[in-house]
């Protein structure tokens, strides 16, 4: 019993509270009861696995996004775009180091960000950039096609964002800060880092080389998001709906993900599609989940 009382606070402090924290070859994969190691399966081994569910625990719930995840599984879906680009991501990494040498700060305990930080920094802003927001974007120089970046102010609220989440982060990797002994040096450091690289202004070159993947990045991991979805749907087991998720959730840990949730824009949503969509294609899409259900070994729907 001692064993069990000790195991689980230790896994959740030492693991995902810490080293989840330090260790991020790709974020994606730092989620609770996650492995890093492991960066997929194949494709019979995914069959297998959902044969073992629906034997063993048909009615077990499927969630991808919880109260408790470090990201969102849409922020989730685009950094694991990575994995497929990783020569493109390497020399993106190279221009964005060189281009933001300047912000960087020095102090007793060395460079601020440290290189592990800014590259946290990087695949969290990939994550999170509201690219299915408002369209435009007069105030930052060739971005004016780039959604989610439509004025200052909002990039003041997603950098508010983001310095929250990058001192949780620091405090929580326990390296150059942490909760019980903070380097407010370091943090503040960090916090003007962020704010000096989604400052609104023309002659801002890293937003300016960053927009351009990051559409290309948002727009494969909307693809991977809607498969994640379609899988959570007609795989074994009760699909788990997070507070929100029901449409493009780009938000990371808490207070982040905990953030109040705009039903009624998701009911005025709802109610859009059922008065444009024909009914004639209500049973057509039923037929095909069906189909489907019946391929994933599932009867669920």
């Amino acid at each position: 019993m001692k064993f069990q009382q000790y195991s689980a606070p230790v896994m959740a402090k030492a693991v995902e509270d810490t080293t989840f924290y330090q260790y991020n070859r790709l974020v994606a994969l730092n989620e609770v009861g996650g492995e890093p190691n492991r960066f997929g399966m194949s494709l019979a081994a995914f069959h297998r696995q959902n044969q073992e569910r629906a034997r063993r625990w048909p009615h077990a719930m499927l969630a991808t996004s919880t109260h408790d995840n470090k990201r969102s599984e849409d922020v989730r879906a685009r950094i694991s775009v990575l994995s497929e680009m990783p020569e493109e991501w390497d020399r993106a990494l190279s221009r964005w180091s060189k281009l933001n040498h300047g912000k960087r700060r020095t102090t007793d305990a060395g460079s601020a960000p440290s290189r592990n930080d800014e590259y946290l920094l990087y695949q969290t802003l990939l994550g999170v950039w509201p690219s299915f927001g408002p369209l435009g974007s007069p105030g930052i120089e060739g971005a004016k096609n780039a959604p989610g970046v439509s004025d200052a102010a909002e990039l003041a609220q997603l950098s508010g964002r983001v310095e929250a989440y990058m001192l949780k982060a620091g405090r929580e990797a326990k390296v150059n800060s942490s909760w019980f002994n903070p380097n407010t040096e370091y943090e503040e450091a960090m916090r003007d880092f962020v704010r000096a690289l989604l400052c609104p202004q023309p002659d801002n070159s890293f937003l300016q080389d960053f927009l351009p993947l990051q559409q290309r990045i948002a727009r494969v991991g909307a693809f991977n998001s809607l498969s994640q979805v379609l899988l959570k749907l007609t795989s074994p087991g009760v699909p788990d709906i997070y507070q929100g998720n029901e449409v493009w959730d780009f938000s990371l840990v808490d207070p982040d993900n905990r953030r109040t949730v705009d039903y009624e824009a998701r009911h005025a949503a709802l109610r859009t599609i059922r008065t444009l969509m024909p009914m004639r294609v209500r049973p057509r899409a039923r037929n095909i989940c069906l189909r489907i259900c019946r391929m994933a070994g599932s009867s669920s729907i």
